[in-house]
């Protein structure tokens, strides 16, 4: 799918490199998915998205079998180096044939689930963090302007 085919108003979102480009009545992502940017300066960006969805064609889509945590395979791929695998001199691409044979370590199902919700954590915790550092930073602009009226 490309960008011009991705509709302003619809039902389900689709995402392209730069995040949700637009929305369609339709989707190819029905639960849970991994999002990798695989052309242009953004390449091996991951992204971890849920519900009904869809992404363009600059994205790769990863889907596990049963058995393997999602978000686990998520936390891994974010810090996964990509290097290796970039092809192309002016706009860069990485393809899945290529480093979909990288070896990475796995452990049980429930070890999986246990790292994921230990990063998830962590994840929602360093949301909340950059939201209040946000929120005082506001507040304080607010305060040194009613110093200097």
């Amino acid at each position: 799918m490309q960008e011009s085919d991705v509709l302003e108003y619809g039902t389900y979102p689709v995402y392209g490199a730069n995040g949700i480009v637009g929305y369609l009545d339709n989707y190819n992502t029905q639960s849970e998915a991994i999002y990798i940017i695989k052309d242009g300066s953004g390449v091996g960006a991951v992204s971890y998205v849920t519900g009904k969805c869809s992404a363009t064609g600059t994205l790769n889509i990863l889907q596990t079998k049963e058995g393997f945590s999602l978000q686990y395979l998520y936390y891994l791929l974010k810090v996964f180096n990509y290097e290796p695998y970039k092809t192309g001199m002016a706009i860069p691409h990485i393809y899945f044939k290529d480093y979909g044979k990288a070896k990475i370590f796995c452990p049980s199902y429930p070890e999986q689930l246990r790292y994921a919700n230990l990063l998830s954590t962590i994840d929602c915790k360093l949301l909340a963090e950059q939201n209040i550092l946000s929120n005082l930073s506001v507040q304080k602009q607010y305060l040194l302007r009613q110093m200097f009226i």
